[in-house]
């Protein structure tokens, strides 16, 4: 039996964003009565210079006691504000630790679901069936590529036909060319081409023209010239 009375039973406990308004709030109430007692610190200190200014030595260091007084509340309360900010530094990292880890949570949910739809076997399978059908293309391949002759002619016998048919062809080159003529080297192994037949030279006498002074409006000199050339093409 319980003396003092019912036991309470512990309360959900607090929102992390919700405690850590409640922190901030408190620290700007605090920071407010600073300011407050910072006032009438100085206060305090005027009042002090005053009195002893009045020779009134007693409420001088009244004035001063207070003046201490008011400096230890200030003390106690930048060490509450001090204290206020690492839990509410901690309270936040905290949060984003429940952040992250939520998230972490749910991307291991969503793999866990992805990775329901298959297994190790079942990938396992599936690359070897992919390999198989890899090695089927590549007979395939192989086997339309492959010679219908077997492979009857071999390199070398195509490459010792062919230096036969380059030898043939170049000694027939050689026999075009005159016995006349020596081979050097660099000189065209074709024979050279026949010189154009020239034209016979005429036997007959030219005949003369006639009538080459019946000629009107020719000059002299050149009438003259018309005889020459004529007289020389008779002889």
């Amino acid at each position: 039996m319980n003396l003092f009375g019912k036991k309470k039973t512990a309360g959900p406990p607090p929102n992390p964003g919700d405690a850590i308004i409640k922190l901030r709030g408190t620290m700007e109430t605090l920071t407010k009565r600073e300011a407050y007692i910072s006032k009438k610190m100085d206060m305090m200190v005027r009042e002090a210079k005053g009195k002893m200014a009045r020779k009134d030595k007693n409420g001088a260091l009244f004035a001063l006691k207070k003046k201490k007084m008011y400096e230890a509340e200030v003390i106690k309360i930048q060490g509450a504000m001090m204290n206020l900010e690492s839990q509410a530094m901690s309270l936040e990292g905290s949060a984003t630790n429940m952040e992250v880890f939520g998230a972490m949570r749910t991307g291991a949910k969503a793999m866990g679901a992805m990775r329901g739809a298959m297994d190790v076997d079942k990938v396992d399978d599936l690359v070897d069936d992919i390999r198989e059908e890899m090695d089927t293309a590549t007979h395939i391949s192989e086997a339309i590529s492959t010679p219908l002759d077997g492979g009857l002619q071999d390199d070398d016998d195509l490459l010792a036909e062919l230096d036969a048919m380059v030898e043939e062809e170049t000694e027939v080159k050689l026999t075009q060319v005159p016995a006349s003529l020596p081979v050097r080297p660099g000189m065209a192994e074709t024979a050279p081409e026949p010189f154009p037949e020239l034209p016979a030279v005429p036997t007959n006498k030219p005949v003369a023209s006639p009538g080459l002074e019946a000629l009107e409006g020719v000059d002299e000199e050149e009438l003259r010239a018309l005889k020459e050339l004529e007289q020389s093409m008779a002889v």
